[in-house]
């Protein structure tokens, strides 16, 4: 007597006749076929119109596009911290000017006006709020220029450059202290200053006497 193995038979996936396959999971390829094999067999007096699919999978390939390139982003920035961090670490102890926004005379008495070229004779005015409470004429050269501002009230306030009445332009205030520790934070190069404060590194805008 013969006996047959039994053969294995393969299994038939049964999709609801609602059924529509995800775009998203297609390659270029597979949905062309589709696209092809639907244009063969579609009834001409009831075409099916799939310029929807067709945007849909445009808009799903930009978002994946964009979704990677964030991370691709995002993994060359930690990268170039590291890479930043380890070149900083050789810093610490040096000085530098770092922007600021804000004349804090609680914190210091000397800042600096770091302009991109000579502008001759200026005055550089002192606002508390909208009013000037200090004025200094002050020969503004290319470079770091230094401003004494003991002689102010303590508090914060802000500053403005002027020339024969019209602001000037095409400088940064700023302050002079060194780096005592360095550390990525977010993603973000922050330097810890000996005078207490932290920064971020793009916050440096001279190196040099």
């Amino acid at each position: 007597m013969d006996f047959y193995e039994p053969q294995e038979v393969n299994k038939v996936k049964i999709l609801p006749p609602d059924y529509v396959q995800d775009v998203s999971s297609m390659s270029a390829q597979d949905f062309l076929k589709i696209y092809l094999e639907t244009l063969r067999y579609q009834d001409p007096f009831n075409q099916t119109d799939i310029s929807k699919s067709l945007d849909d999978m445009v808009k799903i390939n930009q978002v994946k596009y964009f979704t990677e390139m964030k991370q691709f982003l995002e993994s060359l920035k930690l990268w170039m911290n590291q890479m930043t961090f380890l070149n900083t670490v050789n810093l610490i102890g040096k000085e530098f000017i770092f922007k600021t926004d804000i004349l804090d005379t609680i914190k210091r008495d000397t800042y600096y006006i770091v302009s991109d070229d000579d502008k001759g004779e200026v005055s550089v005015r002192i606002y508390d709020g909208d009013e000037v409470i200090k004025e200094f004429r002050l020969e503004l050269k290319r470079g770091i220029n230094e401003l004494d501002v003991s002689s102010l009230p303590d508090g914060q306030f802000t500053v403005k450059v002027f020339k024969e009445g019209n602001e000037v332009n095409g400088w940064v205030l700023g302050f002079k202290d060194s780096i005592k520790s360095v550390g990525i934070i977010n993603n973000e190069l922050i330097l810890d200053l000996s005078s207490g404060v932290s920064v971020s590194s793009d916050r440096i805008i001279y190196v040099g006497g």
